[in-house]
């Protein structure tokens, strides 16, 4: 059977009473079978509703291929569960606050699309309408945040006119005569959104009656995929919730750094080149000290191997003494103690024959650390205790070039 969908007429019935035909399966979660619903099922991007039926709670809605639509029962049902019976006129409630937010979203995705078309000339490839974000994917790239900002006035312009929001099936006349935004699907029903004077699309999810519910719409990212742009935003509820956790997040970094929030990007500004300076400064005194520890390890024989540990050292002042001590034909092996184990560095010089990676996998094997790399470099990290210049030389007896 196909199940009559009536959020088409009113997608604002969230209560009344419904009659169930079915218990059935989707995805072998149990269901609930309706002659008519108002609940709206995943497609489109969108997801479907909850709310319950009869006193079960309903997780998800889905339709299947046969147009029936399923609403699933919560798997976590108190035992014995007793479902509506088949025949019987229930209550049913949908969850609203649910439902308003993704209409909000839904139609605020429509907004965006048209926007983009027509000022940037960009053509939506993909939306989703997600539990915790909503993107959508358009074909041209090259677009950021500041430059989407006249879009986002403008939505939310569109959302201060209180548009009418029309939601109909047209006839195949009607059809032809509609500038629509995308080309209809191949079905023999079709149903059109259209924002007066704005934006006609066929679409089947569930929207606002005028431009004023969505409320609010806020551009959150803009970045490269795939070719094209992914914009991330919000609209309704959810824009209004991420505004205040945005806002909260800047009077708290404006707090630590001691200034008011329309200080904070110049004081963001003194921060990063205070901090450009700095590693500047360390840099340098990197390099001295790498040139200190190299003169320190330097072994009388040029074609000794070196194994050490440097007391101390991060990852970067490794790479400056190895760089200082890897000539010739000289293996080079170092090793800094930390609270994750023992960091590793093995290279060669550039005349040697030793396969550094090779190498250290053998290592690092044989202690049970982890590390591997290239002939000429490697790096890993060893359990913490290990006799790093005894699992070396080890290794050393037993390898070849």
């Amino acid at each position: 059977m196909t199940t009559r969908r009536l959020h088409y007429d009113d997608p604002l019935m969230l209560r009344g009473e419904a009659e169930v035909v079915a218990h059935g399966t989707f995805d072998g979660q149990p269901s609930l079978v309706l002659e008519e619903t108002y609940f709206y099922p995943e497609s489109g991007g969108q997801l479907g509703d909850r709310g319950s039926i009869g006193g079960a709670a309903i997780d998800d809605v889905r339709l299947d291929r046969d147009g029936q639509v399923h609403h699933l029962i919560r798997g976590d049902l108190p035992e014995p569960a007793r479902l509506p019976e088949v025949g019987s006129v229930v209550p049913f409630a949908i969850d609203g606050p649910r439902r308003r937010e993704f209409m909000a979203l839904h139609t605020a995705q429509h907004c965006l699309s048209r926007a983009l078309l027509d000022a940037h000339d960009a053509v939506t490839v993909s939306s989703r309408l997600g539990s915790s974000g909503c993107t959508l994917d358009v074909d041209r790239s090259g677009l950021d945040l500041r430059g989407l900002a006249e879009t986002e006035d403008r939505i939310n312009a569109l959302i201060d006119e209180d548009r009418p929001v029309h939601q109909f099936f047209p006839t195949d006349q009607e059809l032809a005569t509609l500038s629509l935004r995308k080309p209809p699907p191949r079905t023999d029903r079709i149903r059109v959104v259209d924002v007066e004077g704005f934006d006609v699309t066929p679409c089947g999810g569930t929207h606002v009656t005028h431009t004023s519910q969505i409320g609010l719409f806020y551009l959150r990212s803009a970045e490269r995929h795939k070719g094209g742009t992914r914009i991330t935003f919000d609209a309704g509820p959810r824009a209004r919730r991420q505004l205040l956790e945005d806002r909260s997040a800047v009077l708290e970094i404006a707090a630590r750094l001691k200034c008011a929030p329309e200080e904070l990007r110049d004081a963001v500004d003194r921060q990063a080149a205070r901090l450009a300076a700095a590693r500047t400064s360390i840099g340098a005194l990197r390099a001295a000290l790498g040139d200190l520890w190299a003169a320190r390890l330097t072994p009388a024989d040029g074609a000794a191997p070196v194994i050490a540990t440097v007391p101390n050292a991060d990852p970067e002042l490794l790479e400056a003494i190895a760089s200082r001590l890897a000539c010739g034909t000289r293996f080079v092996a170092l090793a800094a103690e930390g609270p994750e184990g023992i960091a590793v560095l093995f290279t060669r010089g550039p005349d040697g024959e030793m396969h550094a990676g090779a190498l250290l996998k053998k290592v690092a094997a044989s202690v049970g650390g982890r590390g591997g790399g290239r002939p000429g470099h490697a790096r890993g990290r060893l359990p913490t205790g290990t006799d790093f210049k005894a699992a070396v030389e080890a290794g050393l007896q037993t390898a070849s070039p």
